[in-house]
């Protein structure tokens, strides 16, 4: 039994690959570096590969004879520790050197490095603190320390994982059911509509921001200044703003350009954060770009349903953005379609929304009574899980122990999906999405690292939810590996907050929880489950019908809304900047159009740019250093010419 258990690990290592390279394709935008690509896929793996193993230890572990295998036991060792490196080291470090805005790879290491070493401080301050205990109680050993290292990072995932978990228990049944009702969906849709449409029209004037800060610094940068090369580059990167229809982005350009004066350029390092708040603009608009999309198709397929479901005739009514099908098939096939959307659908949605409503409740029984058997001797769990292995355990043949691993695969894959789940609607963790084709590589390094973070905790708690192993006197090798020299007290932690549970997700389905965080002002642990019933319907409604009348003169999406930037806009490459005095006078600070007014522009630069440059000078004359004192010698004959003009 225990070789076959063991035969099970390379399929699944197989399966799980497969599935993280078919994520990381779905979802990860063509600009990712394949290193990165390689990294979130190499960390989805793992994290797989462990919720994958649980069902085959737990199967090793009722059908064991003669001790589970070795490469069982081997085969958690590396891929918990693989994991534990991978979320509180790797992955954080890559992702702020994706994030870095230097430009070498050496300057966006040590960048990495630096913003990571507080939180690798505080880390291993915390295993000094633990090896000078165990000092002291003369307990010191590797086996003692790698118990403590699991203690740390269970107390984080049980604890933040289980209500996350919770949220997710409530609100994926919800979802599934509103679905359901198509009068509902369409409402939704809109008002999803309205929502990503504010927020592409606000990350388009952020944008705009940064890209008048790049002309900006770039326009008062002398021609062969010894940093030309690095402004270079930033201008290659920077993508063209063509002016919009009533764009809200150019009302305020008088607080634009003072905001502009923020970036200098007389060192490198304020180029680097103008490039990194450049980048950080750029992924922010074409993540909410893509969510535009995607809002305004989900609006008309929502559409189109309800448009079907009031058919007298029973006809099939298709999007503006998908072709009338044509052929001898085409009627049978468009009434196929009606069939499933407007009557099976709905059924089956239902259906699936009250099976999973039954198991949360089942786990969240199980979870909010896990103390029950610790305190009464001989009690047991109300729990339907181990009921159900009951159940499959009491044969060992072949088959049951097969069936062993269906009943425990489905309710943990269900409670991992419900956690990470959840992850996505959190409010504090909306500056990572993931959005299909669209999602960029700091989304990703950032969603891997969670996911490594949660996925051994979120096993072994399921695993306590198995008391009728425990009571076969038997052990799974994964719940040996967390509970072996683990003090008593992170036991009894790890039984005493999943207690709460029950009560979290009550908060949850009342909608508790937002109440209590909007009196204390604390958004950004706000769940995101209902952010746009707030929003206007009319307001969705009427951009869905521009939309729909672009797509019919055969436009695209995005066309007619006055922040939509689309990837086809030309991009002119720039070059290092080499002019003579006759045609300084072309740059866009001034413009010959308009002599009165190019003149009183050029006044206002003047005044700023003389202040920025004292303020400049002032900054190194304060060092007082042989260097500042060079650097203010050599604005002063730079700008020499500059307060003569």
């Amino acid at each position: 039994m225990t070789d076959a258990a063991a035969a099970w690990l390379a399929p699944l290592v197989t399966v799980a690959a497969v599935v993280a390279l078919v994520g990381v394709r779905a979802f990860a935008d063509v600009s990712v570096p394949v290193v990165a690509r390689a990294h979130v896929a190499l960390a989805w793996m793992l994290s797989l590969a462990i919720v994958f193993t649980v069902p085959v230890d737990v199967r090793a572990t009722v059908g064991a004879r003669a001790g589970v295998p070795r490469g069982l036991e081997r085969a958690w060792e590396v891929m918990y520790w693989s994991t534990y490196v991978a979320t509180f080291v790797a992955l954080p470090v890559h992702a702020s050197y994706e994030d870095a805005g230097d430009f070498s790879t050496r300057a966006r290491l040590r960048r990495a490095a630096r913003e990571n070493g507080a939180y690798l401080g505080v880390m291993i301050a915390a295993c000094a603190i633990g090896a000078f205990a165990m000092m002291a109680t003369e307990t010191l050993s590797a086996e003692t320390m790698r118990a403590y290292g699991i203690v740390l990072a269970n107390v984080w995932g049980i604890s933040t994982g289980t209500l996350l978990m919770g949220f997710g228990l409530v609100d994926v049944p919800r979802s599934i059911w509103r679905r359901a009702s198509y009068g509902g969906r369409v409402s939704r849709a809109l008002r999803r509509v309205t929502g990503v449409s504010r927020a592409l029209t606000r990350d388009r004037e952020r944008l705009a921001s940064q890209v008048k800060a790049v002309a900006t610094t770039s326009g008062v940068m002398p021609r062969r200044h010894e940093l030309r090369w690095a402004m270079t580059i930033i201008e290659n990167e920077t993508p063209e703003m063509p002016n919009t229809r009533g764009s809200g982005a150019d009302v305020d350009a008088d607080d634009a350009e003072e905001a502009c004066l923020d970036y200098d350029y007389d060192e490198l390092s304020d180029l680097v954060a103008l490039r990194r708040a450049v980048r950080k603009s750029m992924r922010a608009y074409k993540r909410t770009r893509a969510q535009y999309v995607i809002a305004v198709e989900e609006a008309f397929h929502a559409e189109a349903l309800e448009q079907s479901r009031m058919s007298v005739a029973r006809r099939l009514h298709r999007p503006p953005n998908r072709g009338v099908r044509s052929g001898p098939l085409a009627r049978c096939l468009d009434d196929l379609e009606y069939t499933w959307y407007i009557v099976v659908a709905p059924i089956l949605m239902r259906c699936i929304a009250v099976g999973l409503a039954f198991f949360s409740m089942s786990i969240i029984v199980a979870e909010s009574t896990i103390w029950v058997g610790r305190v009464w001797k001989g009690a047991d769990q109300v729990s339907l899980l181990s009921v159900m292995l009951e159940k499959a355990m009491s044969d060992e043949s072949t088959s049951v122990l097969n069936s062993v691993q269906v009943v425990v695969a489905f309710p943990l894959f269900y409670m991992c999906f419900c956690t990470f789940y959840s992850l996505f609607k959190l409010g504090m963790f909306s500056f990572y999405q993931l959005v299909p084709r669209n999602t960029d590589s700091i989304s990703l390094l950032v969603n891997a690292s969670l996911v490594c973070r949660y996925a051994a905790p979120l096993s072994y708690n399921f695993l306590m939810l198995l008391p009728v192993i425990r009571s076969s006197g038997k052990m799974t090798t994964f719940s040996k590996k967390m509970a072996s020299n683990v003090p008593e007290i992170a036991g009894q932690f790890n039984i005493i907050v999943p207690t709460f549970l029950g009560l979290f997700c009550a908060a949850v389905a009342l909608d508790w929880f937002n109440k209590i965080v909007r009196v204390f002002h604390a958004d950004g642990f706000m769940f995101t489950g209902d952010a746009d019933e707030n929003e206007s319907v009319e307001a969705g409604k009427s951009i869905v019908d521009r939309e729909r009348a672009e797509i019919s003169d055969g436009g695209e999406i995005g066309r007619t809304h006055e922040a939509f930037i689309s990837d086809h806009t030309v991009h002119e490459q720039r070059l290092p900047m080499v002019e003579d005095d006759e045609s300084r006078d072309d740059r866009n600070l001034l413009s010959r159009a308009d002599p009165e007014s190019a003149n009183a522009r050029w006044e206002t630069q003047k005044q700023r740019l003389s202040a920025a440059t004292e303020q400049s000078m002032n900054r190194y004359a304060a060092r007082g250093s042989p260097a500042g004192r060079a650097k203010v010698s050599k604005l002063d004959s730079m700008f020499s010419n500059f307060r003569e003009r």
